[in-house]
């Protein structure tokens, strides 16, 4: 057994006996401020090298979706960096993941998100379990044991993810989709929120959640929670190998995007609690970096195809984003504010400056072309003369300036 392979949670619920055959599958999304990332340069130690084959399918089909989501404009500006960390071993347990690959999500900004894809072998329904491997409070858990190979504690602090978002794909080939949600129609909304308690929700409030699925497939759910996305699949019949359908990518491009977008602001909130300091050519750049930073929220989110769009509202919405995002933009005002304050204060500077400058140069000239009259012969003495007025009008004119200004 790998040493840092995360011992899996005992305490699970039996399945039902009447629970449909499913193929789950997870991506555990990890996000991370870009202050926090920067704090972890190094990469975690001890993994197994992902298969070449699969790190560029998995390269190549989320590109793919990127560009059919986003467009090629956004590829071409290269705000995000998809690298294969590597592999983790897990212990053999019986329906649970052999192995999870790892992968690191890099914004143009400095935040990110770990992607952790997980294969389960085909099984029956067992959402207390599958729900026990999600659950971050959980000691024990397989995802908070991921999370610390990710992030390993230093200095006896144990840092936390800004965010940490699973999405649970089910793949079904042996029933229809009615058929789905009339013996785990509550299962599904359980493992979507992650409810680890024992108690059944309310049918109303079932049947609330399930009508909220915005899935244009036949055979297809889609549903987004506060606590996690679920993908669903019944009478599957692709051939794909891939842990994840094709369906699926829209999907998690758009929690990819949400999730950095959270950590983005996040970091931009970070900074402004620190107060605004520095010259005036930082706070131009970190207005600069804000405006960059919500590129995704102004332009890309907002673009992202139809189907899609629907997982983004509900997405700002759950997630915070839109809080956060008029957080940001109130004191990005404020900011500006500072900004232009800063300016005008330079400006009257300036102006200051130079009037009793000019106003002095024009007043000392005045004064010599008097003093040769009297004094043709004497260059000293007009020389003095023009020192003399030069330096008592820039006195006079600094000190009424002065005194204008502060009434």
């Amino acid at each position: 057994m790998n040493p840092i392979a995360p011992q899996l949670p005992n305490a699970a619920l039996a399945p039902v006996s009447d629970t449909p055959t499913v193929q789950p599958a997870f991506v555990l999304l990890f996000a991370v401020t870009p202050d926090a990332a920067a704090q972890q340069a190094a990469l975690p130690q001890g993994l197994l090298a992902i298969p070449e084959e699969i790190a560029q399918s998995y390269r190549g089909r989320l590109d793919a979706m990127q560009q059919r989501l986003l467009g090629e404009p956004y590829l071409q500006a290269r705000r995000l960096t998809r690298t294969a960390v590597g592999r983790l071993p897990l212990p053999h347990t019986q329906g649970a993941p052999s192995y999870a690959d790892i992968h690191l999500v890099i914004h143009k900004s400095g935040a990110a998100v770990w992607e952790v894809w997980l294969l389960a072998p085909e099984q029956q329904m067992d959402v207390g379990r599958w729900v026990a491997w999600l659950d971050m409070e959980d000691p024990d858990s397989l995802a908070r044991c991921i999370w610390r190979t990710l992030s390993p504690a230093m200095n006896n602090r144990v840092s936390e993810p800004e965010m940490m978002l699973p999405l649970a794909v089910l793949r079904c080939a042996t029933c229809t989709l009615d058929e789905l949600l009339d013996t785990s129609g509550h299962a599904l909304v359980k493992l979507l929120h992650r409810d680890v308690s024992g108690e059944r929700f309310k049918a109303s409030f079932v049947q609330q959640e399930l009508d909220a699925d915005f899935c244009r497939r036949e055979q297809g759910l889609s549903f987004v929670a506060r606590n996690g996305a679920l993908d669903v699949h019944a009478q599957a019949t692709d051939t794909d190998d891939s842990p994840l359908p094709r369906n699926t990518l829209p999907l998690l491009v758009t929690l990819e995007l949400l999730c950095l977008e959270r950590a983005v602001l996040r970091s931009f909130l970070n900074r402004f609690a620190q107060g605004v300091y520095g010259t005036t050519d930082d706070l131009v750049q970190l207005r600069r970096d804000i405006f960059d930073g919500l590129e995704e929220y102004y332009g890309t989110l907002a673009k992202t195809h139809g189907y899609t769009a629907e997982a983004t509202a509900l997405g700002e919405s759950l997630f915070g984003i839109n809080d956060l995002f008029d957080s940001v933009v109130d004191r990005l005002g404020a900011l500006t504010f500072e900004i232009t304050t800063r300016n005008q204060k330079m400006v009257n500077q300036l102006g200051f400056w130079l009037t009793t400058s000019f106003g002095a140069i024009e007043t000392g000239f005045v004064a010599s072309s008097i003093a040769t009259w009297y004094y043709t012969d004497n260059l000293p003495a007009v020389l003095g003369w023009t020192l003399g007025v030069t330096l008592a009008t820039t006195l006079l004119i600094a000190g009424l300036l002065r005194w204008r200004l502060r009434s």
